[in-house]
């Protein structure tokens, strides 16, 4: 899970490395928009099919700072999420949405039994423990372990202050600059993963992080 502040007219890129883009929550005028297409305005509980897209950004158009909350997954919706609206990326850049009608849309608003079918009912239990792990330090140019395998891990939190000098590239061992994820400073990241994670830092000086561990055993 990301959670970013957009200030007014600010653009935030988003890697699209999974099938779906869940809206979790959205302020005023946050608009998507890809490379060569109409950009279109997105609301809480959005879920918008990514697959065979590039990059994303999300776009704040108010006149004042604007806050969004979103997750990139490979399961079409979260199952704390009552009624959602499954969109192709497709039907989304061709049509500015009308938010009284789903265009292809897929809507549950009771249960969603079918979910169960794409992984273990296990997957949609929360944490029960966390462990807040010691922030690691990357040095200028260097990759570090934030964090180890962890069966019981459901994710992982990441933030850097805003104090600090730079963002890092996130990944396993031997990421180098210009690959993996990004965390940027003032950024906090949740990450889906049992596997260890390292970071690289491409910046002249150091920079620290901070972790926890969200688990569940």
């Amino acid at each position: 899970m990301i959670e970013i502040t957009l200030k007014a007219g600010e653009k935030f890129p988003v890697a699209a490395t999974s099938k779906y883009l869940i809206i979790r929550s959205a302020g005023e005028q946050i608009w998507l928009s890809m490379r060569n297409s109409a950009e279109v305005a997105i609301e809480s509980s959005d879920v918008i099919e990514l697959s065979g897209v590039g990059d994303i950004t999300l776009i704040n158009k108010s006149t004042s700072p604007q806050s969004v909350k979103f997750q990139i997954s490979p399961f079409k919706i979260d199952a704390k999420v009552q009624t959602v609206s499954v969109k192709s990326i497709e039907e989304i850049v061709k049509v500015e949405m009308d938010k009284d009608v789903n265009i292809g849309a897929v809507t549950q608003s009771e249960s969603i039994p079918w979910l169960m079918s794409l992984t273990n009912e296990s997957d949609f239990k929360p944490a029960n423990d966390n462990a807040h792990l010691p922030q690691v330090e990357v040095s200028s140019g260097q990759t570090a372990l934030l964090c180890a395998a962890n069966v019981n891990r459901k994710e992982v939190r990441l933030s850097i202050k805003g104090d600090q000098i730079g963002g890092v590239y996130l990944g396993k061992l031997g990421l180098l600059t210009g690959q993996g994820g990004w965390l940027d400073v003032g950024m906090v990241d949740y990450l889906s993963t049992q596997g260890a994670l390292y970071a690289h830092n491409p910046n002249d000086q150091a920079v620290t992080i901070q972790i926890l561990e969200l688990n569940r055993s």
